[in-house]
Order: structure tokens, then sequence, then C-alpha cells
């Protein structure tokens, strides 16, 4: 029988073509890492890239992830103004125009990097908090209202950032006009909100870009059950902008969404501020692990280090050293360094806490205690306050802190004026021939002179009359 002989016309076979699309495909699937080869060593060498990925796949993976595409939002867009015939501006409709509906993943990841749990809701406190100014008529025409609840840490953040626009960011500056600054006109302080919430989400988004959350009236997905509603987080719409321009006169238009009662204020502002750092980042700057399972609250809704370092630095971490520890208190390696604040923040930091051992007291760095600005957020305790100077000159002129004011404010209801006269040259004075006897003096000092005395040590502190707060 003859042998028939196949000509190659330079056709591959099924095999081989199947081969070539199952490639293809790889290429276009998110959800691998492209890797280099090399057929003398047989290592596998990977190029991180940025993917979008369900939050309950529970494969581990170093990419960053993004929850969700949010449309960069332009203000040009923006419909002219409509004025009715009394030159007024006509109200908009309730629904806003842009913006991206909230998806089902964003939403649980939200909730677990703020709560833990996306089971868990906000209380009632939470929810009645606002960036609510006081009366003008009121003792502190500058100052924020306050709930006795966990949202009292980052309003007092942002009372701080608005002070330091009230009084600092002026084309002139001198002691008269900051003291003039204190009594500001609607107009003013109004300005100087809208200055520090976008100064605070911008710096959040290390100034490229930032994330605002609003509620709108609808629900932006259907019921699921592995988030549970609380009103708020499945009805939100997000605005993301990459202008610092378009970001302040978005902020300026939308102002009554953080201010207005009942408008869940400051709710809208830490969503806001956790998706300008974006999830994947507060996890990198928390160093969170399964283990230690870290969030922005606490089991007790109040602010934990970690969101007061997000609202004065930009950066989550949880430590309040300078730069990294790679060794601990003993001179040992540890395994992983623990991150603290890299850089000199806007606003400082001051801690003390009576419980702690007097051999292991909470030590805060310089990057936090010598701020730009004259401007402290204080724990006492876990009472959250702020100090604050008109003085620029006394964090970069060493003779100001010989003898200088601060003010101290809570922004509770019925909180008196405190002028605190610091006095550093020749300090306090302790009488005592006995540690006993010196002990005890040491222990009738007020806990806000003991946090003070942490920034500036023997300090002598006059409070001018007004009762001591602890």
């Amino acid at each position: 029988m003859a042998t028939t002989k196949t000509t190659n016309l330079g056709l591959s076979t099924p095999g081989e073509e199947r081969e070539r699309l199952d490639r293809l495909l790889k290429l276009f699937d998110n959800s691998i890492v492209f890797g280099l080869k090399d057929n003398k060593e047989g290592d596998t060498r990977k190029r991180k890239r940025v993917g979008f990925s369900d939050v309950g796949d529970e494969e581990e993976d170093d990419r960053p992830k993004l929850t969700q595409r949010v449309k960069t939002f332009y203000v040009d867009s923006w419909p002219e103004v409509k004025f009715n015939a009394d030159n007024t501006i006509r109200p908009r409709s309730s629904r806003l125009l842009g913006g991206t509906p909230i998806t089902i993943d964003t939403a649980i990841a939200l909730r677990h990097i703020v709560y833990g749990s996306p089971f868990h809701s906000f209380s009632r406190e939470w929810k009645k908090s606002t960036l609510q100014f006081q009366d003008i008529s009121s003792l502190f025409p500058w100052g924020l209202q306050t709930h006795r609840c966990g949202s009292r840490g980052l309003v007092l953040c942002v009372q701080a950032f608005l002070l330091k626009h009230l009084i600092f960011e002026r084309e002139y500056f001198s002691v008269e006009l900051a003291r003039s600054a204190l009594k500001p006109n609607e107009f003013e302080r109004k300005r100087a909100l809208i200055g520090a919430i976008c100064e605070m989400l911008w710096a959040a988004g290390e100034k490229k870009r930032c994330c605002i959350c609003l509620l709108q009236d609808d629900r932006c997905y259907n019921q699921d059950y592995r988030v549970r509603d609380d009103g708020i987080t499945e009805k939100l719409f997000l605005y993301e902008f990459k202008k610092f321009q378009d970001l302040q006169l978005f902020v300026k238009r939308n102002i009554e969404f953080f201010q207005t009662e009942g408008s869940n204020g400051c709710i809208l502002f830490l969503y806001s501020l956790a998706l300008s750092r974006t999830i994947y980042k507060i996890k990198e700057d928390i160093q969170f692990t399964e283990e230690s399972k870290d969030k922005l609250l606490t089991d007790n809704e109040e602010c934990s280090q970690a969101l007061i370092n997000l609202l004065l630095t930009g950066q989550a971490v949880k430590h309040l050293h300078n730069g990294n520890m790679v060794y601990n208190q003993f001179g040992k390696m540890l395994m992983k360094p623990l991150k603290g604040i890299k850089q000199r923040s806007q606003i400082g930091f001051l801690f003390w806490d009576k419980t702690e051992d007097s051999d292991a007291k909470t030590e805060v760095g310089s990057m936090l205690k010598t701020p730009k600005f004259p401007m402290w957020i204080t724990n006492i305790n876990g009472q959250i306050g702020l100090l604050f100077s008109i003085n620029l000159d006394l964090v970069s002129d060493w003779r100001i802190e010989n003898r200088f004011t601060l003010y101290y404010y809570t922004g509770l209801p019925n909180h008196p004026k405190c002028f605190l006269n610091i006095e550093t040259r020749h300090g306090r004075k302790i009488c005592g021939r006995t540690n006993l006897v010196r002990l005890n003096e040491e222990g009738k000092i007020p806990q806000l002179d003991q946090c003070i005395m942490t920034k500036w040590f023997g300090a002598a502190v006059n409070w001018n009359g007004t009762p001591y707060f602890y």
C-alpha cells in the first residue's frame, strides 16, 4: 500500500491553538499577576499591579485593591445656577448631579475598616453629631459643638484645622489680628470650616486626589445578607476629585451636608476621610492583620489613635513615635518595624494617663509634640480636648516659651473660658523634704497641667481663677 505524505502548510494543530487562546484569556484576567520566568534559574519574578476584586475573596494577595471605580467629578460639569425673580437661588433637587453610587463591596469594606464588622451600625449619638457651630453670640463664636460620645475627637480635630485657617491663614499676621480672629462673623467662620475640611481630605489623599461621600434619598444596592443596613451607608454617592480647586467649590456648595442637624455630618466626613486615604492604604498604615483586626473606631465607638493620626497627619498609623521603630525597649530587633509619624505635623498631639506605670509612660515623638502651628489635641485619661495659642512664634522661637498663654477648649455645653498662663523660666515649685511629701504634692497637680508638662517639663500653670477640669 502506498504511504500518503502529509505536507505542512504552516497551520498549527488544534491543541496548539487552544494553548494560545488560554494565554490570551489570561492576559485579560484581572485576578492574575504577570510573571517573568527565567529558564536558567527557574524562578518567577512578579510585578505588582492594581486590581479590582470582591471583598469576599478569601485568596490572599499582596496587590493593592481598589473596591470600586469612582468617576472623577469636575465642577465644569455643573449646570448654571438659576435665580428667582427676587435674585435668590432656586433650591436644587434632593438628588445631586453626577457622583457614583456606592457598591455593596465598597460598603462592606468601609464598614469593616471603620467598625470591624458590616453588621454593626452607628449609635444614636454618632448619628446626631455634625460639624455645627455654636451660636455666634456665645463665648466661643468660632467653636464647633461636640457631644459626649466618640465623635468629639473627630470634631475637635476639625476644630484645630478650622482655627488654623481662621487665625493664621491670613495675608498679614499679627497678634492683634489673631485676637480679632477669635470673634469671627458668619462668613469668616464658614470659610474657615470649608478650608479645614478640604485640607484634611486632600492630605489624606496624599494631595493627589480625594473622595467625598454625600447622602441621597434612595438606596444604591439591594439588600444583602453580608451587610446590615444602617440608613446611611447604603445611600451614599461618591465624588472623586483630582483638582483642589474643584474640591473647594464642591464643599462650598454642599457644606450643609456636614452642618445641618440630622444630616449625619460627622459620619459622612469619617467615610470621606477613609475613602480619600483608601481602604488598602489604611490597612497598610495601621499594619492590619487578621489576628489584630485593627479598625478606626474602638469597641466603645471612641476615635482610635489611628483615626486621630489620620485626621491630624493624613496617615492612619497607630503609634506616636517618630519614623519607624526597628528595635524594642530592650534593644532587640523587632520582627516587623512599627510605623510612626514620619514628618512634622500641622497640628500636634499630647497624651497623659494617670493609670499608666511611671516606668512605662506613653512617649509622644517630636513630630507631634512640636507641630508647625501652636495647636495640640490632648488626650487626658481618655478625654479629648484642644490646646492652642494665637502666637505663631511659640513653635519656632524658644524665647517665647519662657512665658506664654494657652487656650483650652472641649466643645461641651457650659464650657467656661479657660486661659492658662504658662511660665517655664522658674518652673513649678514643689516643696517637701521627703519623697513621700513630694509625691503627695505631685498627686495634687491637675491632670491638664501634667499633660502640659509632657511638652514643657516642670512648667508652672496659672488657671486665672477657672476651676480645674480634671
